[in-house]
């Protein structure tokens, strides 16, 4: 659906409103001007009558001559006559007497308009009245508006109602305009606060507006975006948490697996050992069997050392960040031959805190399985650079697999979303884009500042 702007919007209704108004405010002038003309010759039917009456009177009486009869000179000498037509009519048909006063001698009206008024009203109606004196039926006297000058005053008075109609619209425009930009200043900067919370930035707020209404959408935006702030502080703090016990509990099972496991896989084989020595001698044909029991307990041991260097490199704390970062680049490389991974790091490794060596050592070891997993990829590189003044890490992994741009990157299966999870949880930021290899390109940037207490807790 085509979106529309509200100002537009409200102009746009104020000119069909404008229009509205106008012709039916046309409608009702034209039909007044009808009426005033009907009236008005209604009006001088009634004057006529009343003068000829007095005309008749006089007639009777032998003060007036029947040639003279009906007398028009006072009604050519009066102004209500203007517009009108009098006809006196003798009773065989024949006009007497006639008088039209106020004929347009020019059209100033269009075509379209007298066409127009002719199919609504009539005109050419006309105002009969009877003249009888004591003796006789003398004639009728016809009282009718003149054409022209009923169309001149209609297209007068419609002109007029025109241009005041226009003027006052344009008027109401430009008001509505400036009021527009008035009022709606607080959408403007209601549509950039919530923008900004778009992108992120929880801390914009809208200001306070003179308008009531304005203003209660501002508090209530407000109190939503500082309601939505600490929650979202609350789940990165329970977010971290739970890394922290996580990693925890990583660590104690590694402990107890290389204990445990790993001193009962080694004394198995320390036994398995001492029985292949002392069946040779005494019972060779279980020779085999015993070699067997020695092949497998290595097996276990080569799988425990893997499950523990996955579920947490034991020598994390001992070898530190950085060796480890290698190890696991270096172990990629070696078990795909078909593929290699570059590693480069600029900084300084000391200044990492703990809870980001591990989450950031998790991020590159779930992004180098994704590889082998989901990309068709041969080479990839993992940068790392700390950078001290801004107390910041940026940590960019890229491939040169096969990416179009209308795959899903964040879906349930291929680790990204539990990546974005931990980098939601150390306050950085995630970017997917892709690369100048041809494949994802992941990059992030995590705080390196703040976490006393995590380390403690670590």
């Amino acid at each position: 659906m085509k979106k529309i702007r509200l100002n537009w919007l409200l102009i746009i209704m104020v000119l069909l409103s404008g229009t509205a108004a106008l012709v039916i405010s046309a409608g009702l002038a034209l039909y007044d001007s009808d009426k005033t003309s009907r009236q008005h010759a209604e009006n001088v039917a009634g004057v006529v009558k009343k003068q000829l009456d007095w005309q008749v009177l006089k007639l009777e009486n032998q003060i007036m001559s029947r040639e003279y009869f009906p007398d028009f000179f006072l009604w050519k000498e009066s102004d209500g006559f203007l517009g009108l037509c009098v006809i006196f009519e003798k009773p065989d048909g024949e006009v007497a007497r006639s008088l039209c006063r106020g004929d347009a001698s020019e059209q100033v009206w269009p075509e379209w308009f007298s066409d127009l008024y002719l199919q609504l009203f009539d005109p050419d109606m006309e105002v009969h009245i009877e003249v009888h004196s004591r003796d006789q039926f003398e004639g009728i006297i016809k009282v009718a508006p003149i054409r022209d000058a009923v169309l001149f005053k209609a297209w007068q008075k419609i002109n007029t109602l025109m241009s005041f109609s226009v003027i006052t619209v344009l008027i109401l425009c430009v008001i509505l305009v400036v009021s527009l930009h008035w009022v709606l200043r607080p959408v403007r900067e209601t549509q950039q606060v919530l923008k900004a919370m778009r992108s992120g930035d929880l801390n914009a707020r809208v200001s306070d507006f003179m308008i009531y209404e304005w203003q209660a959408t501002a508090e209530a935006i407000n109190k939503l975006a500082s309601n939505l702030s600490e929650t979202l502080d609350e789940r990165k703090q329970l977010s971290l948490k739970m890394l922290h016990i996580q990693e925890n509990e990583r660590r104690h099972l590694c402990r107890e697996l290389h204990d445990e496991l790993g001193q009962s896989l080694t004394g198995l084989r320390a036994i398995a050992c001492f029985m292949e020595s002392e069946v040779k001698d005494n019972c060779p044909q279980l020779s085999t069997k015993v070699g067997q029991i020695s092949l497998i307990s290595q097996h276990m041991m080569e799988l425990v050392k893997g499950l523990l260097f996955r579920l947490r490199p034991a020598d994390i704390d001992e070898l530190g960040f950085l060796e480890n970062l290698k190890l696991l680049v270096c172990n990629w490389n070696s078990k795909h031959q078909d593929k290699h991974c570059e590693f480069i790091f600029t900084g300084k490794e000391e200044v990492i805190p703990p809870p980001v060596a591990v989450n950031v050592l998790r991020i590159v070891q779930e992004c180098l399985t994704n590889i082998v997993k989901h990309a068709s990829a041969n080479q990839a590189e993992v940068s790392l650079k700390v950078d001290s003044e801004q107390q910041q890490l940026f940590l960019t992994i890229r491939d040169n697999g096969d990416l179009t741009g209308s795959e899903e990157l964040i879906k349930p299966g291929n680790g990204l979303l539990g990546i974005k999870e931990r980098i939601n949880a150390l306050n950085g930021e995630l970017k997917l884009e892709r690369s100048a290899l041809g494949g994802l390109k992941v990059s992030t940037v995590i705080p390196i500042q703040g976490y006393e207490a995590s380390n403690e807790a670590h």
